[in-house]
């Protein structure tokens, strides 16, 4: 009974992952298969999380959400999760993977920031900020595979920024239906975008004054993250690192943004997830270690 609940927990993980991150789902799904389902809860945990700043009306709602997760950290290391397939999921890989407590409590906190409507004030908060979540959240995906933060911090924070900033891209069209815009203010002054004139007025076909510029300037600093990260010279290591994988992600997406001019809006219309060719060259990177 215990073990087909388990395996129900884990299923459970696994589709929400497919249905909230497919980024991170396919990343996962090329790991070795004895890590599959760490992976997946890992990032069902990061899923149900990061959900709450999208789904919540009242930031008080949010943060006892949050507080929720917090308090439920201390039952899930302890072998006595709450029943909640995330967490119990969770329990498990806690038993036989190396995650810290901390760690995950951190990554908890830094979601409060996602409760906020307000923009980030300027780039040096918006990087902060993805450190704190994608980056932290990369760093447990590959302990969980057994790779140790010294052999691997430094790639995990660049990337895990890269990867942040592609999805502030991303999301930039979703977050116009919610009403805010999380680019980092001292951009938009520094290009002249009138946030607040986008948000009254919407997308028309073409991407407002200064917006392009702002997206260009994105885009450099995920380039220069990616080559900081250095990822392609970890061949060495002796497990293949599927969350490294990410990589071609990045690189998919700014090759399809290029094609529609920076325009994230016309991504979106284009594509809604990896595409084929992205996937083969995953398959491809993960069969030979070329990251």
């Amino acid at each position: 009974m215990i073990d087909s609940q388990m395996s129900d927990s884990f299923n459970y993980c696994a589709d929400l992952v497919y249905k909230r991150d497919r980024d991170r789902y396919l990343c996962a799904l090329l790991a070795p298969r004895d890590y599959r389902n760490d992976l997946y809860a890992l990032y069902a945990f990061n899923a149900e999380i990061s959900e709450i700043g999208i789904s919540v009306s009242e930031p008080l709602i949010g943060q006892m959400r949050l507080r929720w997760w917090i308090d439920a950290l201390e039952p899930i290391f302890a072998g006595a999760p709450p029943h909640h397939p995330v967490a119990l999921a969770l329990s498990e890989v806690v038993a036989r993977r190396t995650l810290q407590s901390k760690s995950l409590q951190l990554l908890v906190e830094a979601r409060d920031r996602d409760l906020d409507p307000s923009p980030f004030a300027s780039l040096d908060e918006c990087l902060t900020y993805s450190q704190s979540t994608s980056s932290l959240l990369l760093i447990q995906a590959l302990q969980v595979m057994g790779i140790s933060p010294p052999t691997i911090h430094d790639a995990a924070v660049h990337l895990g920024i890269a990867w942040a900033l592609t999805g502030q891209i991303r999301a930039i069209p979703f977050q116009l239906q919610r009403g805010r815009l999380s680019l980092p203010k001292n951009l938009c002054d520094k290009y002249g975008f009138d946030c607040q004139s986008f948000l009254d007025h919407g997308y028309r076909n073409t991407l407002p004054d200064g917006l392009s510029d702002v997206i260009a300037e994105l885009i450099v600093e995920i380039r220069s993250r990616v080559d900081a990260s250095g990822v392609s010279r970890l061949r060495a290591l002796h497990r293949f690192p599927s969350p490294l994988l990410l990589k071609s992600l990045i690189a998919g997406y700014l090759d399809e943004l290029a094609t529609v001019n920076n325009d994230p809006f016309q991504l979106n219309l284009r594509r809604s997830g990896p595409r084929v060719r992205d996937l083969i060259k995953m398959k491809w990177s993960a069969w030979v270690g070329n990251y």
